[in-house]
């Protein structure tokens, strides 16, 4: 491989720009689609299955199923609480329930479940364990 004096290789330097092809198969509603019909990331994986330069043979190994923007399934922005089971917009959840949504709460059900829980609780150490664990480091030494 032939170098310049300032250290660029020549590796695939008149290799020519792939070519997008007109249509794509789509797999969501099993038809074959023009390319405008496609995101540019559904374009670029399905373009990475014909001919990806850094796999092995030129080909990925990984099978990616395009589709079209029509079959390409939307955001959410409504949860069901699992515990009052009402429909709520996304911001009347916390971020960590967002996250697993059969079993998300809502605000204020985490609030009646954390009242209920202080509460309900014991003190976690008895007086005579607590004398024990109040000792200073004078104490010891």
């Amino acid at each position: 491989m032939a170098t310049y004096g300032n250290k660029h290789s020549t590796f695939a330097a008149n290799k020519q720009p792939q070519k997008v092809p007109g249509t794509l198969f789509c797999y969501g509603c099993q038809q074959e689609k023009r390319i405008h019909s496609f995101s540019k990331t559904q374009v670029t994986k399905a373009l990475d299955k014909i001919h990806n330069l850094y796999a092995s043979h030129g080909k990925s190994v990984k099978r990616h199923h395009t589709m079209c923007k029509q079959c390409t399934p939307q955001q959410n922005s409504t949860l069901t609480c699992m515990l009052c089971t009402r429909t709520m917009p996304l911001d009347k959840f916390a971020k960590a329930q967002r996250r697993n949504a059969e079993k998300a709460r809502c605000r204020e059900c985490m609030e009646k479940c954390e009242a209920i829980d202080i509460d309900d609780s014991e003190p976690d150490q008895s007086s005579e364990e607590d004398a024990y664990f109040n000792e200073t480091w004078d104490d010891l030494l």
